[in-house]
């Protein structure tokens, strides 16, 4: 689909108001599961002969081998950023946000076995999800081939392409309420005094913001290089899925940086621990008699 996120909605019926997953489900492994076969296409903005690799992600032999790291590697991502990014927000709703976005994957001090099932097992149907998604979206993919109607044309554009573009909007209202009644569930949550303000969301808006819009130009203008040099006809709305590669990937970029920034401010400014041996023992008091 044009909208990667759009995607999320496949996995929400495994996914609590809550935000835990139900079952042996991780609801984090789920959502990155179900984004991972188009992470190639957003790293093409940096390495250009990435989009190729997109052909393995989007595969059943990609879904339970090259996609399971790589959402793996989107929630380290995310465990990353979301304390800096959630910290942006209103006082009002941070809390809730940060109490639902808890529930990610961590690391057992014993029965690793079965959580290593349970994340490969979450990671996988996200995948999956999504390239069976695609295969009813996209030319060329076996959902066309069991359902050839999908290459009709209906106003001059084939089914399928009604099925991208709507199906994507149609996601994102479902995410959009799903998780407004989420943090309407929610409960405040604590708010740590170091949020206790968004400090500096000015200028993070303006890194992060800056780096998608850059990360935009950048994709947009390759993209009508190619279509210019290869004498293509092309329709305007067939540069919408180039744009967002371009500005979800200077999102990420712009978002690490300021996630970087804000940790190592933190670090910075945390107070450094006094030594035992430095510590005063109350226990031990002068003598004067």
């Amino acid at each position: 689909m044009p909208f990667t996120l759009s995607h999320a909605a496949a996995v929400l019926p495994l996914i609590r108001r809550d935000g835990s997953g139900r079952g042996p489900f991780v609801p984090s492994l789920l959502v990155a599961g179900s984004f991972a076969p188009d992470v190639t296409y957003f790293a093409a903005s940096a390495v250009p002969g990435a989009m190729r690799f997109g052909e393995v992600t989007h595969s059943f032999p990609g879904v339970f081998t090259v996609d399971v790291p790589i959402a793996l590697a989107l929630v380290g991502l995310w465990r990353l950023v979301a304390g800096p990014l959630t910290g942006l927000l209103p006082a009002r709703v941070r809390g809730r946000v940060r109490a639902l976005a808890g529930n990610g994957p961590r690391w057992p001090a014993s029965g690793r076995g079965p959580t290593l099932l349970r994340w490969y097992a979450s990671a996988v149907l996200g995948a999956l999800t999504h390239v069976v998604w695609d295969a009813f979206t996209h030319l060329d993919r076996w959902g066309m081939r069991i359902l050839p109607v999908l290459g009709e044309k209906i106003a001059g554009s084939p089914l399928y392409w009604y099925a991208q573009y709507g199906g994507s909007a149609l996601a994102l209202g479902v995410i959009g309420l799903f998780l407004w009644r989420a943090l309407r569930g929610a409960g405040p949550g604590a708010v740590p005094d170091d949020a206790s303000r968004a400090a500096g969301r000015g200028q993070a808006l303006v890194l992060i913001g800056g780096c998608a819009g850059l990360g935009a130009v950048l994709r947009v203008a390759r993209w009508l290089a190619y279509v210019d040099e290869s004498g293509l006809e092309w329709k305007p709305w067939e540069i919408i899925p180039t744009l967002c590669f371009g500005a979800g990937a200077g999102l990420v970029v712009g978002a690490v940086l300021f996630a970087a920034g804000q940790r190592f401010q933190q670090h910075r400014h945390s107070p450094v621990p006094t030594p035992p041996e430095a510590r005063p023992d109350p226990l031990k008091t002068d003598s004067h008699d």
